[in-house]
């Protein structure tokens, strides 16, 4: 086989292996395709039936699946009617997603009497799919309550404002009114169980605002009310004649929330600190919510450091760190920095209310404490020591000491006459060549990470300023001597110019 037969049955390999990895995505997309559940179902007609006889409702359901089971029921006032069930197998050629036609047969003429009455049909799976349509019925022209459907709110906590929607009918196609009522229930057990007398006494009526024929988006202003447990209670209804016709009440239990939480730092009561390793601890933990109390809050720590401004005497806040969360009811940080700080909690309930505290603390860096030893012996600030010309001594700072945090930074210069000499907390020394004189001041300064410094001074002497010192003591002593014998023999002489008797 020539190279240019293998080149070609290369290039046709690496083309199979490219087509093959462009189909996996496809693959992939199938499968997934395969895997979701999709489905609806809906009524052949939106509005509302009205019927004097028996009749039959017809609809439709699309899913992946292929097979489906409807169950139905209709029910007046909490009265179940009829009910049953239909299992659908597909016959469509789109398998990936056929549609079911489907009709429940409703035998008015064997209930018991008129009614407004709700046909509810539920697609089961593991999400239920649910619908549904009211039926007007009656076989004298009797006058029937209007219908009202209230749209799904998993949502049961509220602040200020209750927002919800529906649809509302009367029997004649007229826009029925819509009341409501609020009452303070102590549980959600004991919610949603008083008779209509109650219900109805100081009922509050709302301004419809119908979007779309008998569909309806309303709210409810609830900003004067307490926090705590509620039923709430919608109903639909129509003045015919001198007839006040009441749909079924809907009722629902809620929480009212319209306080915001009470956001509170507990934290040691000296806030001026120290620079150290030791950690500061910030307590939000007794925050709180007035009635709804420590659960489900959520908190929200930013700490700020004051940073002086380049062109004037003033400063700016400087975020440093952010923690939140519904666990971070505590706040901890480290104290290895010297500075100004603000610390603010803003704490948020399930509501989205918030309210927030601050604090302002420092730390305050401690300045390191020189400490000199020359040939182990200590020495203090302005102590002399005689140094020989050709004397060497050890100088050791080491023991200087400072805040844990800074102990390990420490540096050492050492100075001859205010002149950087060493580097280093422990040195060998003799006399400086620059030195001249017979004496000169030896400075060590101790330096911690944040530029504050511990100074200690000494007056280090030649021998021959020792001797120098020794004539002029002894010249002031030969002085003193004369002086007083000179005193001495004044005495004497007028002493002896004294007559004697």
């Amino acid at each position: 086989m020539s190279n240019c037969q293998k080149t070609m049955k290369y290039i046709r390999l690496m083309v199979i292996l490219l087509f093959l990895s462009s189909l996996i995505p496809i693959l992939n997309n199938a499968n997934a395709q395969e895997n979701t559940s999709y489905q609806s179902i809906n009524f052949n007609s939106d509005s509302p039936l009205n019927v004097n006889n028996s009749t039959v409702v017809y609809g439709y359901a699309s899913s992946n699946q292929n097979s489906i089971t409807i169950s139905w029921k209709l029910e007046y006032s909490e009265i179940l009617y009829d009910s049953g069930q239909i299992i659908l197998n597909s016959e469509s050629n789109n398998f990936q997603n056929p549609t079911y036609q489907w009709q429940i047969f409703l035998d008015f003429l064997s209930y018991p009497n008129s009614c407004t009455c709700y046909l509810t049909v539920i697609l089961e799976s593991s999400s239920p799919q649910i619908i549904i349509k009211p039926i007007f019925f009656s076989l004298d022209d009797e006058l029937l309550e209007p219908a009202l459907i209230i749209d799904d709110n998993s949502n049961d906590l509220f602040s200020d404002k209750i927002y919800f929607s529906g649809n509302a009918w009367s029997f004649d196609n007229s826009l029925p009114n819509l009341y409501w009522n609020i009452i303070k229930t102590n549980s959600q057990a004991s919610s949603c169980k008083l008779d209509s007398s109650e219900i109805l006494t100081n009922s509050m009526g709302i301004e419809s605002s119908f979007t779309y024929q008998f569909s309806f988006e309303n709210e409810l202003d609830i900003s004067n009310y307490d926090d705590g447990f509620y039923s709430l209670y919608l109903w639909a209804n129509t003045l015919y004649n001198t007839n006040s016709l009441n749909s079924e009440f809907y009722c629902r239990f809620i929480q009212v929330d319209n306080n915001k939480p009470i956001s509170i730092i507990q934290s040691q009561e000296n806030l001026k600190l120290l620079e150290g390793f030791s950690p500061i601890l910030f307590d939000g933990s007794v925050s709180s919510d007035p009635f709804f109390g420590r659960s489900k809050l959520n908190f929200v720590w930013v700490l700020s450091q004051h940073i002086p401004n380049l062109n004037d005497d003033k400063f700016h806040l400087e975020v440093i760190n952010v923690s939140s969360g519904d666990d971070e009811r505590t706040f901890l940080i480290d104290s290895l920095n010297s500075g100004n700080y603000s610390l603010i909690l803003t704490v948020t309930d399930e509501s989205g209310l918030s309210n927030s505290s601050s604090l302002d603390f420092s730390i305050t860096n401690m300045a390191p404490v020189a400490k000199l030893s020359i040939d182990d012996v200590e020495i203090f600030d302005g102590d002399s020591l005689i140094l020989l010309q050709d004397q060497e001594i050890d100088l050791d700072a080491t023991e200087s000491s400072d805040t844990e945090n800074d102990i390990l930074s420490l540096g050492c210069i050492w100075k001859v006459n205010n002149v950087p000499f060493y580097e280093g907390c422990k040195r060998t020394f003799s006399w400086p060549e620059s030195v001249n004189d017979n004496e000169f001041i030896l400075s060590l300064e101790v330096t911690d990470n944040d530029n504050l410094i511990s100074k200690i001074s000494i007056n280090i002497k030649s021998e021959s300023s020792r001797e120098g010192t020794y004539f002029s003591l002894t010249f002031l002593f030969i002085s003193i001597i004369f002086v007083s014998y000179a005193f001495y023999k004044r005495y004497n002489i007028m002493d002896e110019k004294i007559p004697k008797w």
